[in-house]
């Protein structure tokens, strides 16, 4: 892997150029959607393939993945436009395998809210272990004010990746937010609905876990 920093003057065919690879794939690798307007002092990773291969008629990531004993997610790590894309073509190219590892096997956690651009999620999702998603706020009367989050751990879990529920104290300040957390540990019967309402949204919506956040 190679790290180009852009002069000036440089162009997206120049660069290619100069590392021997295509424009198009160039761009494709880092997510370059306006390729005539490249910013000087702009790096762009230049990766070689090891093993890349061109579709047919007929082919389906999935029988591409079978072919070459990889995952899927693999592949769209490997092509992250895919995930834009619900069809492949004949002729276009897929890279199976860098020469250099883009990865490596670790546990990785990201964040989103329930507005989150989907074909953002979509890309970002192959790369991830954990989806925490902002946020559900509790009570001190053990209430949990729900959000619009059904499509999003949805699509998490298609790409394998677990949903995490993130839950705060309903504020609109720290000191506020302390407050809430003091009468929800005085109170028993609030401390039993919060266990109880978090149990009925895990089971329904599917979330895999809870992170808590709070001040005290």
């Amino acid at each position: 892997m190679i790290i180009h920093v852009v002069k000036q003057g440089e162009t997206i065919s120049s660069i290619a150029e100069l590392y021997g690879k295509s424009a198009e794939r160039l761009a494709l690798e880092n997510g370059l959607i306006e390729t005539d307007r490249l910013a000087v002092g702009e790096t762009l990773v230049i990766l070689y393939h090891e093993i890349e291969y061109t579709v047919e008629e007929g082919d389906t990531l999935g029988n591409i993945a079978r072919k070459y004993n990889v995952s899927i997610m693999e592949l769209l790590r490997n092509n992250p436009y895919l995930s834009d894309r619900q069809y492949i073509y004949p002729g276009e190219v897929i890279v199976i395998k860098y020469m250099a590892e883009r990865t490596r096997k670790i546990t990785t956690n990201g964040f989103a809210y329930p507005f989150v651009n989907i074909d953002t999620l979509r890309k970002t999702l192959p790369f991830l272990t954990y989806l925490t998603v902002f946020s559900y706020y509790y009570t001190d009367r053990g209430e949990i004010i729900n959000i619009n989050d059904a499509e999003i751990i949805q699509i998490s879990k298609s790409y394998g990746v677990a949903p995490i529920m993130m839950l705060s104290g309903f504020s609109i300040s720290q000191d506020e937010e302390v407050e809430v957390v003091h009468n929800l540990l005085i109170n028993e019967d609030a401390q039993y609905l919060l266990i109880n309402n978090l149990i009925t949204i895990l089971l329904n919506k599917g979330y895999y876990g809870i992170n808590l956040k709070h001040h005290i």
